[in-house]
């Protein structure tokens, strides 16, 4: 965006930065902690129809691509196609995840509005996670990058040992 544009232009032009993410957006590169940071961090953007395409720099699409795209984000939101599980069902499914990085992608899932997390107040503790309907909405495409990896494997890995 210029320097000249308002911020109703700003916030229009920019609503695919969708303040879903509450207080953890990622614009430009730095880490902001709420709405005014990335109204004014949206604000740089360049006015272009670019900055809303995801190969600007600067789109804020980026993120979030970066999210679904990650192996282990969609190990885990398949292996949650069928309803909420715990941690450790969610672990013995997606064989070779760490504990740790299960854990971190889960939050980054829930930050993402993409899945839910539910703790119940019982001894032992017990948290469920499941998809949200966002959640739901990236299986189609998450199935269909397994297929093609799938159908794809073969020859792939013939041109990684060439």
């Amino acid at each position: 965006m210029t320097a000249g544009t308002t911020n109703a232009q700003a916030t229009d032009t920019t609503s695919s930065v969708s303040v879903a993410r509450d207080v953890r957006s990622e614009v430009k590169g730095a880490t902001v902690t709420n709405i005014r940071d990335v109204k004014r961090k949206t604000a740089d953007l360049d006015s272009s129809t670019d900055s809303v395409s995801p190969f600007h720099k600067n789109c804020p699409s980026r993120t979030l691509l970066d999210t679904i795209s990650d192996k282990w984000a969609v190990l885990i939101v398949l292996s949650m196609e069928h309803g909420a599980l715990r941690h450790g069902e969610i672990k013995e499914q997606v064989q070779g995840i760490t504990p740790k990085m299960l854990t971190q992608r889960l939050g980054v899932l829930v930050e993402d509005g993409l899945v839910t997390r539910t703790a119940h107040a019982t001894i032992p503790p017990r948290v469920d996670y499941q998809l949200t309907e966002l959640g739901q909405s990236v299986i189609e495409p998450c199935r269909a990058m397994y297929s093609w990896a799938v159908a794809n494997v073969e020859e792939v890995e013939a041109y990684r040992s060439a």
